[in-house]
Formats: C-alpha cells, structure tokens, sequence
C-alpha cells in the first residue's frame, strides 16, 4: 500500500488521490492505497485511476473505488473546459441518472464539475471494457440499446430537460467548421470511402446548419452523445450489467437516434452490421414503445436514424484533425482510421442522402 506523500505536480484542476483526502470523501479512516491507470488511450478528456484501499477498520468502505478527472493532455483538457464535461458528468448523476432504470455506477463523491472536476465511482474494472478497435458484436449491440432506449425513454420530449441550464442542446464533439479539412481529408480518404460518400460529406459540411435546424424539429430525449465501444463495460448475456455505460461528459437534449447512429456508425465493424442495420433499428425503436414512448412510428425512427447519421458523419473530418497531431497514440491513430471508414460505410447502407436538406 502506498500514499504518495510527495506526488509529482500535476495540472490545476487535475484531482490526484491522497489518503487524507479520500478519507473525508469516503468517511472512513484511509491508511493508504494502491493506484493504477485504467483505460488508458480510450478517454479523449479525462483520466482514471482504480484505487485499492487500506481502511480501517476494513469493510466500512468499499474495497476499491475508481478516481476519474481531467486529462493531463492540455489540448483535450481544454476541450474538455470548454465543452464543460466534467459539469455535464456531475450534473447528470446528480440530477438525471436517478430516474433511469438501468445500472449506472454509484458515484460515492464529485467536484463541483466547474473549477472542480472529479468522481468518485464504484469500481466496475471487473467487467469487460469495451473496445472501440475490436468493434461491438450484434449481440453487444443490441444489449447497448437496451440501455439506452431505457434512458431515452425516461424523458423522452420531458419539458424537465429544458429547465436545467448546464444540459446543451444539439451540441456535439463533431460539430465545427471542416473547410479547411477537406482537401487534406480527400487525399487521405477519399479512395477508402468512395466518391458518393466523399460527396456527402461535403454537403453535409456545406448544409451543416440545415441539419441543425432539422434536428430541432424533431422529438427530443436525453442523448448519451458519445456512445461507443470504448465507453462501455460488458458483463454476462443476460445479467444486469450485461451492457452498462459510462463517460456522461457529453450528454445533452437532442434526438435519441444520434446515439443509435453513433454506436452503430462508428462501433460495429461493417462485416458484423450488414444486412442486420435495420434489425438494430427495429430493435431499438421496438424498446423505446415497450417502455411507453407513443405516437413515434417506425417510419420515424428510420429518417430520424439517416438524419443523426448525417450529423454524425462530421466525426469523420474532427477524427481527421485529431489523427493530424503530431503526438497521437498508434491506438488512437489506427482507431482514427477504423472509425472514419465504418462511418462512411454506414451511409451507404442507410441511404442517409435521402434525409439531406434542401436548404444551404
């Protein structure tokens, strides 16, 4: 058991654990702890640590508890800010979370999520994490529905989404302006996804704000808004924690078929998806009325998913900035490349032209 007395200086803001510390949080005396990074390489603007508690006396606290904060990465740090995730995170465990019937962890203590950004979770490393390379099987993914159907459901056009100021609405990682990728991302991609879908992609660049105006008048629920392969833990078939999510840094109002999208967009390897897409939509729009969700047909849920897909397709040029830093991870370089051609993949099986706005 170790307690650092003398840690190395980390950036402000960046929660470090320290036995005093942990003992206020927790409530319990903490003699020292063992610390490890997990997930390194999967979360692009936070870092956690599992941490393996001496307590005593012992059994007064969990075993082992998991410290998320911020990245020491100054770049996605500052994203992270200016997205205000960690604010996002707290708030929604504090606020939201407990009306969701599905498991989530238990959060033992946060930071404020402003000035102050940190959780203090139930140690789940047991599970499997998910992983975004590997890519998800059918099965995985229609256990990830479940759940998120379950969340969708819950305020599904809910009027309480709009009465808390820190939850955006419409606003997501890959938004942005891409001019200026284009030429660069044509050269590197354009073979790998094809002229019609290269096409695409520039007029979904070119109608982005279309879009946007086409997502707000569609129906509203709560959205994950980064739901892949790498924010998610996977237990066994058919038990509780069969699929759980994490990494809430980015929820916001919007249209549910954006996680459907973004999960089967950029998660399930194209092999394991054709010819099962709508399957998984079925599925998934299937949940949402089991769970009491009316006047949404089927019909609807297949143009809201081409849509989100469109709206989705700008990740591929934000992975592409990305992949351009001089310092990225081989990881996140190959997953770059892997996620970028499932998306283009994915446009083709959903016709998603055909929910292309006419207007500029």
């Amino acid at each position: 058991m170790s307690d650092p007395q003398d840690p190395a200086p980390v950036p402000e803001g960046l929660r470090r654990a320290e036995a005093g510390w942990l003992a206020d949080q927790l409530g319990v005396a903490v003699r020292g702890f063992e610390e490890e990074v997990i997930g390194a390489g999967r979360g692009f603007i936070s870092t956690t640590w599992r941490l393996v508690l001496d307590t005593d006396p012992p059994g007064l606290a969990p075993g082992s508890v998991v410290l998320k904060s911020e990245t020491s990465n100054p770049q996605l740090r500052a994203i992270g800010r200016q997205e205000r995730a960690f604010e996002r995170e707290v708030s929604f465990y504090r606020y939201l979370a407990p009306r969701i019937d599905a498991h989530l962890p238990t959060i033992y203590a946060c930071g404020n999520g402003e000035d102050d950004n940190w959780l203090l979770m139930e140690d789940l490393s047991a599970l499997r994490a998910g992983d975004q390379i590997r890519g998800l099987s059918q099965r995985e993914a229609r256990a990830v529905l479940e759940r998120i159907a379950a969340v969708h459901a819950a305020y599904w056009m809910d009027p309480q989404l709009e009465a808390h100021p820190w939850l955006p609405s419409h606003t997501f990682w890959f938004q942005g302006e891409f001019d200026d990728l284009l030429e660069g991302f044509e050269a590197e991609y354009g073979l790998r996804i094809g002229e019609r879908t290269m096409a695409l992609v520039r007029q979904v660049v070119d109608r982005s704000d279309a879009i946007d105006q086409a997502l707000e008048q569609r129906p509203w629920t709560l959205v994950h808004g980064d739901l892949r392969a790498d924010n998610l833990l996977f237990g066994e078939p058919g038990d509780r924690d069969e699929a759980l999510i994490l990494d809430w840094q980015t929820v916001n109002r919007s249209l549910g078929a954006i996680d459907l999208a973004f999960l089967v967009g950029g998660s399930e390897p194209p092999v394991e998806r054709s010819g099962h897409l709508f399957e998984l939509l079925e599925f998934w729009h299937g949940a949402l009325v089991a769970r009491g969700v009316r006047d949404y047909t089927l019909a609807d849920a297949r143009y809201d998913l081409q849509l989100a897909a469109l709206r989705c397709l700008t990740a591929v040029l934000q992975l592409y900035r990305f992949s351009l830093d001089p310092e990225i991870t081989v990881r996140a370089a190959v997953l770059h490349g892997e996620t970028i051609q499932r998306y283009a993949g994915v446009m083709e099986e959903l016709r998603a032209w055909e929910a292309l706005p006419t207007g500029a």
